[in-house]
């Protein structure tokens, strides 16, 4: 294997909104009840989908998924003009699903709950995940993040393996129990102003990446830090790239969305062998492509 310097092999991933095959779009100011099945109480308007009654609803889609699966995305824009209101995703639910009120039905929903703009205009919100299952409530993850207005949400799932986008370029996986049941959209406690404004429902990416080309990865060894680059895996047409999985001695080290590496945690006189993957926006996982590097010996005082 050829050694790259640095300045000759770095190259950044690029970061495409995926080309994922949206097979639903609807400005849902007048939701087709053809599309639509409606749980819960909804009041669309010319901003989009608002549901300003505390318990609100969903709108779960009745269009069949192309592929025939329980596998799909749902991408959302949302008109944050206020403090307030819950917005959620839903995939793999029920025809009843919602998370209003006492809720019902079976789902996975992804879901921001109260974004708040401080006196500044920035905006946080807390995101929560959850799986029902014949009304029973799993909490799957919590956490907060920024929000704004024309913000979008994403949501996929593909096999045991949810994928949240809150508004960031990179997905957030979390692990599952498979369902079946149609995705969706919803909300509650909406305030005047703020709406889903756009969703989109897509199909699920199946096609793995391409492998990071052997020929074009190149390393740079010191006693106690290795450097290791390659050439960006080329997007294709089924969609963007997440980012990149890397293994050393055949166990998980880390993960980057750039196109290089640096292992600090080597020893001098040591071998090691890296395998970088490329995992695709929904979790396709590209065949392992690998370079051994050995680490400078420490020479011994004459």
């Amino acid at each position: 294997m050829k050694r790259l310097t640095l300045a000759a092999a770095l190259l950044t991933a690029t970061h495409l909104h995926a080309a994922v095959q949206y097979y639903l779009s609807d400005n849902l100011t007048a939701p087709a009840p053809s599309k639509w099945t409606t749980a819960g109480v909804l009041s669309p308007d010319s901003l989009g989908l608002t549901a300003p009654h505390p318990n609100g609803g969903a709108l779960i889609s009745s269009v069949s998924i192309p592929d025939g699966t329980s596998e799909a995305e749902v991408l959302a824009d949302i008109t944050l003009n206020t403090s307030g209101g819950v917005y959620t995703e839903y995939l793999q639910a029920s025809a009843n699903a919602h998370t209003g009120g006492a809720g019902a039905g079976s789902y996975l929903a992804f879901e921001m709950q109260n974004p708040t703009f401080d006196g500044k205009g920035h905006c946080m919100a807390n995101f929560l995940l959850f799986q029902s299952v014949a009304n029973s409530v799993t909490l799957l993850a919590s956490f907060q993040h920024a929000c704004r207005n024309g913000m979008q949400m994403r949501f996929a799932v593909h096999g045991s393996m949810a994928l949240a986008w809150p508004d960031q370029a990179v997905p957030v996986e979390f692990a599952i129990t498979p369902g079946v049941g149609q995705p969706g959209i919803g909300s509650y406690g909406t305030p005047a102003g703020n709406a889903i404004s756009l969703v989109q429902l897509g199909s699920i990416i199946r096609t793995p990446p391409s492998a990071v080309l052997e020929s074009a990865v190149g390393f740079s060894a010191f006693r106690n830090r290795t450097d290791v680059q390659w050439k960006a895996v080329p997007e294709d047409v089924n969609g963007g790239l997440a980012g990149y999985w890397i293994y050393r001695d055949g166990i998980y080290l880390m993960r980057t969305t750039l196109t290089h590496f640096s292992d600090e945690t080597v020893q001098p006189g040591a071998s090691h062998s890296y395998t970088i993957k490329a995992v695709d926006i929904h979790f396709n996982v590209s065949p392992g492509t690998s370079i051994t590097v050995a680490t400078p010996a420490i020479q011994a005082k004459q």
